[in-house]
């Protein structure tokens, strides 16, 4: 690669990471101009546009997105190059990981922490959402996906279950009464998750059982589901939590577990991960304290 080549991809990635070419040219210690042509020359030698600029702001193109991914990826395997050869600690430089909130607990946090003060060279930037994030588009190490991931390019690396239960406040339960059995549950308010098709059953198993489907009444849908963790502790209707969760709620008189005899099920954790990534240390060791986490969790 040609200096020149290497000093635009620089700037292009310091750009995008940046959000502004002001930015950019602080980090570098070059003049918003001199950042500027860079980049125009760049898209010369491309052929295409990265970035459509105004006087205010940025925005990315999806070329440019995909060509931001390839060039930090490029970055950071030069960086990993020297870092070998140079003897430094194999777990220096940044850590992308993006995850599920509802997988964020303490015990994640007191692990993450444990390895940010055993490696003074690394940093984390830990993307928290309430879905999937491509860890391509984002440029990231690997992100979460719950579930059974879907067929892709992409390194699946499992991480272990999320086991589920119902449960609901002691207000609500004495307003409404305890359902004996899962067909009582469409007779009460059953906290659903608002989705493109109406939530009516929940898919029910005993220990060691099959699921089946049940019907399940409620009048209450969110698409956010930290809003019916809420609703759940407000008394609003029963609704599902996980059950490290769930037993802590019992054990503080916060939350009552329902039909105990019954599980909502386990949901599959996956990691996805781009190609080649899963062999540096700092990802390893991530991907190690996130399946010890879930186990605390699940």
């Amino acid at each position: 690669m040609a200096l020149s080549n290497f000093e635009e991809l620089l700037t292009y990635v310091t750009i995008v990471e940046s959000g502004s070419l002001a930015a950019a040219a602080a980090r570098l210690g070059l003049t918003p101009n001199a950042i500027s042509r860079r980049l125009a020359v760049l898209e010369a030698r491309l052929g295409r546009r990265l970035i459509h600029r105004t006087t205010r702001r940025l925005s990315v193109t999806d070329e440019g997105h995909l060509f931001h991914t390839r060039c930090r990826r490029i970055l950071d395997e030069l960086e990993e190059a020297e870092r070998e050869l140079s003897g430094e600690d194999d777990f220096a430089g940044t850590l992308r990981i993006a995850i599920h909130h509802d997988m964020v607990c303490p015990r994640l946090i007191e692990l993450l922490q444990g390895m940010l003060s055993d490696h003074l060279g690394l940093r984390l930037q830990l993307r928290v959402a309430d879905g999937f994030l491509d860890p391509v588009r984002w440029n990231l190490d690997f992100a979460v996906f719950l579930g059974d991931p879907p067929a892709s390019t992409l390194v699946s690396v499992p991480l272990g279950p999320l086991r589920w239960g119902l449960a609901a406040a002691p207000s609500y339960l004495e307003r409404h009464g305890r359902p004996q059995v899962p067909e009582d549950l469409v007779h009460h308010e059953c906290l659903r998750v608002l989705r493109d098709r109406p939530e009516t059953h929940w898919a029910l198993q005993r220990s060691g059982g099959r699921p089946k489907r049940y019907p399940i009444g409620g009048r209450f849908e969110t698409s956010d589901s930290s809003v019916l963790v809420q609703a759940t502790f407000a008394g609003a209707g029963i609704g599902i939590q996980l059950m490290s969760a769930l037993s802590a709620a019992v054990q503080s008189g916060t939350l009552e577990r329902v039909l105990p005899g019954w599980h909502w099920g386990s949901t599959p954790i996956h990691a996805l991960l781009p190609k080649g990534r899963n062999r540096i240390p700092r990802v390893k060791a991530a991907l190690d304290i996130i399946r010890k986490a879930m186990a605390s969790l699940g």
